[in-house]
């Protein structure tokens, strides 16, 4: 359920991607007919079930990934931080026994 729902994501998004910005630079161009036929079916995939047999999970699962956009666009896509989060970063990463190597940079450990 969940996965035809990104499928139909990434293929609206090149749909929109094609009308949108058609000199990009692409390493190989699909036929707009395959994306348009996979998106069909994305959304046939994902409605079905649920007018089919209707469940609480599907509530369950669309809420969850809402949430996750919801995260996401503050503290990813507007780089929001804490004040208190370097701090709470160095003290898990001492209690876990998980922080970076001594000698290597920031800027080179994020890169891996």
């Amino acid at each position: 359920f969940t996965v035809w729902i990104f499928y139909g994501m990434s293929m609206l998004a090149l749909i929109v991607l094609r009308y949108k910005c058609p000199k990009m630079n692409r390493p190989y161009k699909v036929p707009i007919v395959i994306p348009a036929i996979v998106l069909l079916i994305s959304i046939y995939l994902v409605i079905a079930p649920i007018v089919d047999n209707p469940q609480i999970e599907y509530i369950y699962s669309i809420m969850f990934m809402l949430a996750g956009a919801i995260i996401y666009l503050p503290f990813v896509h507007y780089g929001y931080v804490f004040t208190f989060m370097d701090k709470l970063t160095s003290f898990l990463q001492l209690i876990l026994q998980i922080a970076p190597p001594c000698g290597i940079a920031d800027d080179e450990y994020s890169g891996l």
